[in-house]
């Protein structure tokens, strides 16, 4: 097992110089050129093949490959030789070759399954009792994998209790500001039929801008026009009696009415008696009496 894995590792394409890929736009891609035609460029990259279409690539730089470096040098090491290998890994997780570093730590603990410095630079931890993924280690402990992180079931609980307080609180202060806004309408449409309400005349007054007469006739100035239904004037008080301005004299209406006549059945006036004269005497009802 261990043989195949270094022939897997060695055994890969190797270059005497590398390829930079200059892309429209700025990027660039690092590797090996395994095929190019005409319309295509294919880049042997580590992890894996990239195939570009031409009319994205600026231009092709060659120079000496670090992943060929690592593969002339990982061809170089002992199949057992753990100093050497972790020492690779090195190399390559400084020069950006991390999956080539990853390999060559993995090689290692296939050699020395607890070597500490193969287990930290894969991000294993010890566990007390064993070395563990990062992973193992945290959900060995009770923590929670929470937003990226991990946390304990305590911090958890607090997060999630924190954030329905908060919008808890959210709710309540839109609510409070709705009633606000709902009071405050209220208090505009109060407001609005209080003025209106000052505005309208008292049941039974007369407006300041009209006069009616109605019945017994229209007061002009004091005096009395018009039979049983008086005429009808508008905004004419000479004397400033109803708070107005005066204006001109009001067109008056009204009904002649006939004089009262006797033959309908009114009552005469009485007969004007003479007054005696001083010293005479009156008599009532068979009396005589001097008048002094």
């Amino acid at each position: 097992m261990k043989r195949a894995l270094v022939v897997s590792l060695v055994l890969l394409p190797a270059a005497a110089r590398a390829d930079d890929i200059l892309l429209k736009g700025g990027g660039r891609l690092s590797g090996v050129i395994v095929e190019r035609t005409a319309s295509t460029i294919t880049l042997d990259t580590g992890p894996g093949r990239v195939t570009l279409p031409m009319s994205r690539v600026t231009s092709v730089v060659a120079r000496t490959a670090d992943l060929t470096v690592y593969r002339k040098r990982a061809a170089a090491l002992l199949p057992d030789n753990v100093a050497g290998w972790l020492a690779l890994g090195d190399w390559a997780g400084d020069h950006g070759l991390l999956t080539q570093a990853r390999e060559a730590y993995a090689y290692v603990l296939t050699l020395d399954p607890e070597n500490a410095p193969a287990h930290r630079a894969l991000g294993h931890v010890w566990t007390g009792e064993r070395w563990a993924t990062l992973e193992e280690s945290y959900r060995a402990r009770g923590f929670i994998p929470f937003e990226g992180s991990w946390v304990s079931p305590d911090e958890h609980r607090a997060i999630i209790e924190e954030r329905m307080a908060a919008a808890a609180a959210d709710r309540d202060r839109a609510e409070a500001a709705a009633r606000v806004r709902e009071a405050e309408a209220r208090a505009r449409v109060a407001e609005a039929e209080a003025r209106m309400a000052e505005s309208a005349p008292a049941p039974g007054s007369i407006p300041m801008d009209m006069a009616y007469g109605g019945y017994g006739g229209y007061g002009y100035g004091g005096y009395g026009y018009g039979g049983a239904y008086g005429g009808y004037g508008a905004g004419y008080d000479p004397y400033g009696q109803l708070g107005g301005p005066a204006g001109p004299p009001p067109v008056i209406v009204s009904v002649p009415q006939p004089p009262p006549s006797r033959d309908h059945g009114a009552r005469p006036h009485p007969a004007p008696q003479p007054k005696p004269a001083s010293g005479g005497r009156v008599g009532i009802g068979g009396a005589t009496k001097r008048h002094p």
